[in-house]
């Protein structure tokens, strides 16, 4: 498939890096989503790149496979392989460190809740050992899970990501979607270890414009984690695309009132550094 090329999205005059560090291919709310939806929804909203999570349940154009490839076509992609817990084995385990040795693959993800299992098995501690040694980050989704799924919430809360984080003091950690709704728990494991980050994707009610009331909310909710922490330096944007619009997200994250600092580490230093994009 030809991908569309990109031609001059409009700018701010600040020039502002912005990457979207938490995006999906592939099937979702009864349709597909190709890599020329994103790249228009990225030229919408002046996103620079993305970074496309693996997972096996939506399709063929979410397999780590063809993302891999697909990143080596567009330079504006980057990608997250995903770690499926049942059949993680040594051969597992080798393919998976053999495409963290890729640029193009930038860090694994963990579906905790999703799947039945602590982020501090034991049996992933050969990948965690691996990327702290190699400087990859890990993801872990945190929080609430899809209606009907019979995953545990006790498997995704945020607090379980403070043992990996005790564990492996130099690994770099992404708590995806601020461990919602346990917000203030996820902003504690943030503030006692220093490698610790969150993203802030996936907060507003999926395939549905974003609301003034629910930017209302998220500004509310969000001014508690702030008071906390002291600043929003931590976080990283994403969106969770295709369940919101990018450009509609990223006027979300703007009614946060981020200070030039916060919005230069949001919106991309932090995922330049820790992604090492």
């Amino acid at each position: 498939m030809a991908l569309a090329r990109v031609s001059g999205y409009p700018r701010e005059k600040e020039s502002i890096v912005r990457i979207d560090c938490h995006t999906h291919l592939g099937e979702a709310d009864g349709r597909n989503y190709g890599p020329n939806e994103l790249l228009r929804s990225m030229d919408a909203a002046g996103i620079d790149q993305s970074i496309i999570i693996a997972e096996r349940t939506s399709g063929w154009q979410s397999t780590i496979e063809h993302l891999a490839d697909l990143a080596e076509r567009e330079p504006r992609f980057k990608v997250l392989a995903d770690v499926n817990f049942e059949t993680l084995d040594i051969a597992e385990i080798n393919k998976l460190v053999g495409l963290l040795d890729q640029e193009r693959v930038v860090g694994l993800k963990f579906y905790t809740g999703y799947e039945d299992y602590y982020a501090s098995n034991e049996k992933v501690f050969p990948l965690y050992e691996y990327c702290q040694e190699h400087g990859k980050p890990v993801m872990f989704h945190t929080g609430s899970l899809e209606r009907a799924n019979r995953g545990l919430l006790k498997y995704s809360h945020p607090l379980t990501i403070d043992d990996v984080a005790h564990a492996f003091p130099e690994l770099r950690i992404v708590i995806a979607h601020m461990g919602n709704p346990w917000l203030l728990d996820c902003a504690a494991v943030m503030a006692k270890n220093q490698h610790v980050y969150a993203d802030v994707s996936a907060f507003f009610d999926e395939f549905k414009p974003i609301t003034a009331y629910e930017i209302e909310i998220f500004v509310n909710r969000l001014s508690d984690v702030r008071l906390f922490l002291g600043s929003y330096e931590k976080f990283l944007f994403g969106t969770d695309w295709p369940l919101y619009e990018q450009d509609q997200y990223l006027a979300a994250v703007e009614a946060l009132g981020l200070s030039e600092r916060e919005r230069a580490l949001m919106f991309g230093e932090n995922a330049q550094t820790l992604f090492k994009i």
